[in-house]
């Protein structure tokens, strides 16, 4: 039985860190979400890019909008101001892997921020 816990972790281990890995590299947009590395987009040759801003003003809450391009035909963005995924965007680095969802309205549905200093390159 122990041998089998520790066989499953190291299995569990595993799986989570090539998942890690595999989020660092192009932008992708699927149909409802999106994901890619902002610094490996930002040496891309294609035109492809991945990124968020927050804005506010004295009247209104503060703004969540990000969009990415896969450098061919896809385009997402999404927009939200709910305060739980403004305050994940606050996360975000220079080189860092985000992921964000939205639905029919391109409100986010969901939104994260990975920072991890694998392969591929990054914006010097």
């Amino acid at each position: 039985m122990k041998r089998f816990l520790s066989s499953g972790l190291a299995a569990a281990l595993a799986l989570c860190l090539v998942g890690s890995t595999a989020l660092a590299g192009p932008v992708q947009v699927f149909s409802d979400w999106a994901r890619g590395d902002m610094g490996t987009a930002h040496n891309a040759t294609n035109g492809q890019y991945i990124g968020c801003w927050v804005d506010t003003d004295p009247t209104g809450p503060p703004l969540l909008y990000c969009e990415a391009f896969d450098g061919a035909t896809s385009v997402g963005f999404c927009f939200t101001t709910n305060y739980n995924l403004l305050a994940t965007a606050a996360g975000i680095a220079d080189s860092t892997d985000i992921e964000f969802g939205w639905d029919d309205g391109n409100v986010c549905s969901f939104f994260m921020v990975n920072n991890f200093s694998q392969f591929p390159g990054r914006k010097p």
